[in-house]
């Protein structure tokens, strides 16, 4: 420890300036927390809170920031500052403080007043009892209101006025802290630069960069886990690390050299800091743990079997030790989470307990009674909001389930299986959701209203991936259980999906006939979703068999009905299939429209494989629109190419696009372009996002550049003359041209004719050298005249 100098009392401790340091000064650069130092400096150097309080879980770096953060601001204390590592101090904690703010002997009642003490307070209190620093605290913040007092610990001291600090680990990737490329991530930056520290030749490579993203995000950012991770990637693989991490996060230990942190184990942080709590609520802790993401006060009481008071009283003590981490939710409320190394230190001791089933099979009842009331409103108002609650619980939803499997509760897996269906369809999950409903299916299903839900489900999962005889199968014989149980709504389900399996396999009329039965029998039930539902299927099918009229009042019957409904997504749905047929006809704007308003509501619900018809469909929107100019179809090829990744990585797409629309549209694309520039295009469209393919598709498409002007004596071309010319002067032949202008060669050869006829040409070469020597003179020379007549 480094005090803050020799100081002289007159009239109170009037101390000299004095620098500020620590025993535990890093020796490596502070990886990853800029904006937390300056965030920190710049709420110190405010000087409107005396007590601040550094916290965050073991390992998180507390003490390496807090140097770094001392050294950086101490200066602007008129009497300097003192950073105090209590883990040395076991004994005498007031007469080290008073020592360090310059006093000469233990504290004595007729101590002077610190009234005039700028002064810097660093006190880093480690496994000190907290109580014992905080009346310290108390009492000389009340005696000098000019000192700043930055305390660095696991929990809160709970003194009057205190500001708590809260410190996170580092960013891991894929999180909404994480921009930027995968080296420039925190957690991956700080685990590269210890990686290469033992073992300089390390560095991210496509082969392993998977790997290390997969670590940092399951050792959560930590900084002790990173650095001990670090030191066993000395002889060994990311990925042969992670499959060890799989056996036990116990694996990561090391020594001194590896880390500055007081802990040489990950589980030694976590008992050190667990051991603050008495028995009952160690219990607690390690119950939560059941828990595979974030959770809110109501489901840890619903799981832990408290009340909600005595589970708020329990989560406020977890939080400010900083066992729980919370988390701020855009509506206000607070959900909190467990680290997942602290999560595997408490599912071993469960396990060791032999406590860990029974607090599963309350976990798994729990997520199952949430997916029963929470699914159904995917279908109505709320949409977004629901798949937003959805998402955070998505990973206890497939804990429960494999749970389920693994105890062989073949009823409760199938049901939560089937019932979380629609939201794995809506986050592109066909063949992992068609997996879990297997593996459902192998837990032996009893009951036969599950049984038939789950077949049902399967069945069309497998459709949407194409499986059509095993689908057949699936929905015949979840139609008969239904049939079998009396459950009429279950088995016009069904009946639908039999209607879309025909349509799939060509079987047009026997869809048409089949959907017209099932629209009458979701209004025998007052179904209006069915109703819905069945229409818009009307409308596809009708699209295929070439009755456009039927197909567009089918379309907007149904786009209307699920708007009085309230279902955003379906009604999005149905206007991308009356876009494309309105396309077709006189109305190519109003179809455009249609097609971006729907692209908008399918972003905002992060619906990736609807998303993958919107961008099919604004493509083709795109080339009919603008057809003649080249930039249209490259930006068809970035589209086709984005949603071609979003319909392969979800397996199958939501609605059915006409397989002329799809295929027809790439070949005329790669005609239009050439080869080469079909293929550059494409492979860029493949590397966007699907945020960065919706806003291709939204943004307008760039006028054409100018042609150059010709003297006002000239002839003129039109515009399509104008491509046929720049076609010829390529090289190309009059079928050729034919097919990138996506015209008969007869058009092409009588459009040539008439580009010879007014350039004075009497063949092609003569064309083709009119047009190389007026972009020579444009590059050239902007303001000089082309001999190319200008576009009309």
């Amino acid at each position: 420890m480094v005090q803050a100098g020799t100081h002289a009392q007159q009239d109170g401790f009037t101390p000299e300036p004095a620098a500020t340091g620590s025993s535990r000064r890093p020796l490596s650069p502070l990886v990853g927390r800029d904006d937390e130092v300056a965030r920190l400096r710049a709420q110190i150097l405010a000087r409107d809170t005396q007590v601040l309080t550094l916290t965050g879980p073991a390992g998180v770096g507390k003490t390496r920031l807090a140097t770094v953060l001392a050294d950086d601001v101490v200066s602007a204390f008129r009497d300097g500052g003192c950073y105090l590592d209590l883990e040395d101090q076991r004994q005498d904690l007031a007469g080290a403080v008073r020592a360090a703010l310059g006093g000469d002997g233990p504290a004595a009642d007729g101590d002077p007043p610190l009234t005039d003490l700028d002064f810097l307070l660093v006190l880093d209190c480690g496994s000190r009892p907290t109580r014992e620093v905080a009346e310290l605290v108390a009492d000389l913040a009340g005696r000098a209101p000019r000192l700043c007092v930055l305390t660095v610990a696991t929990q809160v001291l709970g003194v009057y006025g205190e500001r708590r600090i809260q410190l996170d680990p580092l960013a891991v990737p894929g999180s909404a802290r994480a921009t930027g490329p995968l080296a420039e991530v925190a957690s991956v930056r700080l685990l590269v630069q210890r990686t290469r520290a033992v073992r300089p030749g390390f560095k991210l490579t496509e082969e392993n960069r998977d790997a290390v993203a997969q670590l940092c995000v399951r050792l959560d950012g930590l900084p002790l886990a990173l650095e001990l991770a670090a030191a066993r990637l000395k002889v060994s693989s990311p990925r042969a690390l992670l499959e060890e991490l799989d056996r036990s996060c116990g694996a990561l230990r090391g020594t001194a050299a590896d880390t500055m942190s007081r802990h040489l184990s990950v589980y030694e942080a976590v008992e050190h800091s667990w051991a603050v709590l008495d028995p009952d609520r160690r219990a607690l802790l390690r119950r939560l743990a059941v828990f595979a993401s974030s959770f809110d006060g109501a489901q840890a009481a619903e799981v832990l079997g408290l009340s909600v008071y005595e589970a708020r009283s329990a989560l406020e003590e977890f939080v400010d030790r900083s066992l729980l981490l919370p988390r701020e939710q855009p509506d206000g409320s607070i959900r909190f989470r467990m680290l997942r190394t602290s999560r595997a230190y408490a599912v071993e001791q469960l396990a060791d307990e032999g406590a860990l089933e029974s607090i599963r099979n309350r976990h798994a009842a729990h997520v199952l009674r949430r997916a029963r009331a929470t699914l159904p409103r995917l279908s109505g108002p709320g949409q977004a909001a629901t798949l937003a609650r959805l998402a955070l619980g998505h990973h206890d939803t497939l804990a429960a389930l494999g749970h389920l499997v693994h105890v062989g509760d073949g009823d409760g897996a199938g049901e939560l299986a089937a019932t979380t269906l629609p939201y794995w369809l809506i986050r592109g999950e066909v063949r992992e959701a068609a997996a879990r409903l297997s593996a459902a299916c192998a837990a032996g299903v009893t009951t036969g209203r599950v049984r038939a839900a789950l077949r049902a489900a399967l069945g069309e999962t497998r459709l949407l991936g194409g499986r059509y005889l095993e689908a057949r199968e699936d929905l015949r014989a979840a139609l008969v259980e239904y049939q079998a149980d009396g459950d009429r709504a279950g088995a016009v389900a069904v009946r639908e999906l039999l209607a879309r399996l025909a349509h799939a396999q060509g079987d047009l009329t026997g869809a048409q006939a089949l959907l017209s039965d099932v629209v009458a029998e979701y209004r025998e039930l007052s179904d209006a979703h069915g109703v819905a539902s069945a229409t818009g299927r009307l409308a596809e099918v009708c699209r295929d068999l070439g009755d456009t009229p039927a197909a567009v009042q089918y379309g907007q019957d149904a786009v209307l009905r699920f708007e009085e409904i309230g279902d955003a997504r379906r009604a999005a749905l149905g206007k991308l299939v009356l876009a494309g047929m309105l396309a077709e006809g006189e109305v190519p704007a109003s179809a455009d429209r249609m097609a971006r308003q729907a692209l908008l509501v399918l972003r905002d619900l992060g619906d990736l494989p609807a998303l993958a018809c919107a961008l099919h469909v604004c493509a083709d929107l795109l080339v009919r629109r603008h057809g003649r100019a080249t930039g249209a179809w490259e930006r068809a090829a970035q589209l086709l190419a984005a949603a071609g990744v979003l319909e392969e990585g979800a397996g199958g797409l939501p609605v059915r696009l006409p397989e002329s629309a799809r295929q027809g549209l790439l070949s005329q694309a790669g005609q239009r372009l050439g080869e080469a520039a079909f293929d550059e295009h494409s492979r860029s469209g493949a590397r966007l996002s699907a945020h960065e393919a919706v806003a291709l598709a939204l943004t307008p498409l760039a006028p054409p550049p100018s042609a150059p002007q010709a003297p006002p004596a000239a002839d003129t071309l039109t515009r399509r003359e104008q491509e046929v010319a720049a076609l010829v002067a390529e090289g190309l032949t009059n079928r050729e041209v034919a097919r990138r202008l996506g015209t008969a060669e007869w058009t092409a050869v009588n459009i040539l004719r008439k580009v010879m006829r007014k350039l004075d040409c009497t063949s092609r070469v003569q064309v083709a050298n009119r047009v190389l020597s007026a972009r020579a003179t444009a590059d050239g020379d902007l303001g000089a005249a082309s001999g190319l007549p200008r576009v009309v």
